[in-house]
């Protein structure tokens, strides 16, 4: 009987010790498991970013043109009509052709100089940016929206040094507007789109990206630190808007570096920190 008990108590203690290795090899192998997958979880949660296809670019563009394009403005300008020239008292030298010819057509009345450009509301109320040059001795300016509403605009103000206007136009509603952003935030390589009218083409949208900030021109003022951009920027262009992806204005389109006279993929826009600050002066003083 003692014998029999003897081997019960050798037989379970051999079993329990079984278990217990048992124990400890799935304990092992669940924390190894567990480390694998704790692994995978944290791989999962920091994936790789996916490259921007064409067609996601495509329509961001889209998308901002749409935002934007209702607050940009096509500008016509009538210059100053001078008085007729009548040259009292004054004869031709003899009697050659060209003499006559030049006394006829300083007798002539000249007519007005018109010219086309840009700009963009920036208030619901009809306040519009331009460029100075582009409203410089006009007598008459003329605002064409994109509904093809035309209203004659009154010069608030202007500032030769950064070459900037502010227009108004009394549309007696509320007009869309464009955001002025953050020009400092703009970055070398961001895409960007210039809207505006050139050779009077209204509505006109190219793309390209800033080239460099803060670029100095040959004739530029000590105000004027221009955003370089590639984006095709032609005559009529002038005083439209640069817009970056999220549809605010960081510079208003204001030169071109040219050998032809038009686009040569170097142009210069204004950044909007700076008209900005002009606007608010004018507009408060």
């Amino acid at each position: 009987m003692s014998v029999c008990r003897k081997e019960s108590e050798v037989f379970l203690s051999r079993f329990l010790r079984a278990c217990f290795l048992n124990l400890i090899f799935a304990c092992v192998f669940l924390a190894a498991g567990a480390d694998v997958s704790l692994a995978q979880i944290a791989t999962a949660e920091t994936p790789k970013p996916s490259a921007i296809t064409p067609e996601m670019l495509s329509a961001s563009f889209a998308e901002v043109s749409k935002r934007v394009e209702a607050a940009v403005v096509n500008i016509d300008t009538k210059g100053k009509v001078p008085a007729d020239v009548t040259l009292k008292g004054e004869k031709p030298g003899g009697n050659s052709g060209d003499d006559l010819m030049e006394l006829y057509r300083r007798m002539m009345p000249r007519r007005p100089s018109s010219a086309v450009g840009s700009g963009f509301i920036v208030d619901k109320a009809g306040y519009i940016l331009t460029n100075e040059h582009v409203i410089d001795e006009a007598s008459r300016i003329i605002v064409s929206l994109q509904s093809g509403e035309e209203y004659t605009a009154k010069v608030i103000g202007i500032d030769k040094e950064t070459d900037l206007a502010v227009l108004k136009i009394e549309a007696g509603r509320d007009l869309p507007f464009i955001k002025l952003g953050d020009s400092d935030r703009a970055r070398i390589g961001d895409w960007v789109l210039a809207i505006g009218s050139p050779f009077g083409l209204a509505q006109t949208v190219t793309a390209g990206i800033i080239s460099q900030t803060k670029r100095e021109t040959p004739y530029a003022s000590q105000f004027q630190k221009f955003i370089q951009t590639d984006a095709a920027i032609n005559r009529g262009n002038s005083g439209g808007p640069l817009v970056n992806m999220d549809g605010e204005v960081i510079g208003i389109n204001s030169q071109i570096a040219t050998s032809t006279g038009d686009y040569n993929g170097i142009g210069f826009a204004l950044p909007s920190n700076e008209a900005a600050n002009v606007y608010r002066q004018i507009k408060e003083t």
